[in-house]
């Protein structure tokens, strides 16, 4: 989705280049695009894992679930930090 969008972005910063267009839309377009090369830096070396907040909310219940019975794996512990911090009020989700 977001080469897609990458794609469109820099053809509409040529058409905007090639053309006496209003500086702001051109800005815009710019401003856009560094947005996404940003995203791509943040991004390097990550799986993102889009979810449903119910599922998220599912997931965690099941591993604090499985916490009460035994430690978990050190991965599995990480995960369930992570996703109770996005599912907090205010959270990265």
């Amino acid at each position: 989705m977001l080469s897609d969008y990458r794609t469109w972005l820099e053809s509409e910063l040529k058409l905007l280049g090639n053309a006496s267009h209003h500086a702001y839309s051109f800005g815009q377009a710019n401003m856009a695009k560094r947005a996404i090369d940003r995203l791509d830096e943040e991004l390097q070396g990550k799986i993102p894992l889009l979810l449903e907040r119910p599922e998220a909310a599912a997931l965690l219940a099941a591993l604090e679930s499985s916490a009460a019975d035994r430690e978990l794996p050190a991965p599995l512990a990480a995960l369930r930090l992570r996703l109770a911090a996005s599912l907090a009020p205010g959270g990265a989700a």
